[in-house]
């Protein structure tokens, strides 16, 4: 698998029910917000697909779309081992104090996911082949039931140090919270992921 992810909705909602619809990003609010989160001023760095380099850009780039309400953010810096410990972050700049996160790195086996409600975590899982089950916070959504119930164990690997690929679990978040994947077939989309362009930012020189 080659896939990595670090990919954040603030707002309220499922970020996909957002993503089917027509929006245009405001530019003075997306700039705003990649400077709280890169710490400075910022300049623009052209846009990037939410497939190609969307959720997961260049070191030193981060994506974010911004609205009144809600934002989407793809930076892979902001993907932590442990989706519970940017908790006080996600208050800070979710206009609601809720939010979603899905993170995976294909390199080390990494796979994680996070929601919150009006500031409050309701769910964390986090999982690596390294360190095994890091997070599994909170009440576990329908979709996950296949992955810890054993149905989605790795039958090439009967000695994967986990019942099941980490990155299997993050991509089915992706897909359930997001409404697209990264290695799934488009066939299973719910949203149109190819046609949706991320303003990016960089620090400003």
């Amino acid at each position: 698998m080659g896939a990595k992810a670090g990919l954040v909705y603030l707002g309220e909602g499922l970020p996909s029910a957002v993503l089917q619809t027509d929006f245009r990003p405001d530019p003075a609010r997306s700039a705003e917000l990649a400077g709280t989160v890169l710490g400075g001023p910022v300049r623009t760095n052209g846009v990037r697909a939410l497939t190609e380099g969307g959720v997961w850009p260049e070191r030193g780039t981060i994506c974010v779309a911004a609205w009144e309400e809600f934002a989407l953010i793809g930076y892979h810096e902001i993907c932590p081992d442990r989706p519970s410990e940017i908790g006080t972050w996600i208050k800070a700049v979710s206009p609601t104090g809720s939010a979603y996160g899905v993170f995976m790195h294909s390199v080390v086996d990494f796979g994680a996911f996070a929601v919150w409600e009006a500031g409050e975590l309701r769910r964390s899982v986090s999982l690596s082949a390294d360190s095994g089950i890091m997070e599994d916070i909170g009440t576990r959504y329908s979709f996950e039931a296949p992955f810890w119930a054993g149905d989605r164990g790795l039958a090439h690997a009967p000695d994967y140090p986990l019942p099941f690929h980490p990155l299997d679990l993050a991509e089915e978040a992706l897909l359930a919270f997001f409404g697209f994947g990264i290695e799934r077939s488009s066939s299973m989309f719910t949203i149109d992921a190819d046609s949706i362009v991320l303003p990016a930012f960089r620090l400003a020189e």
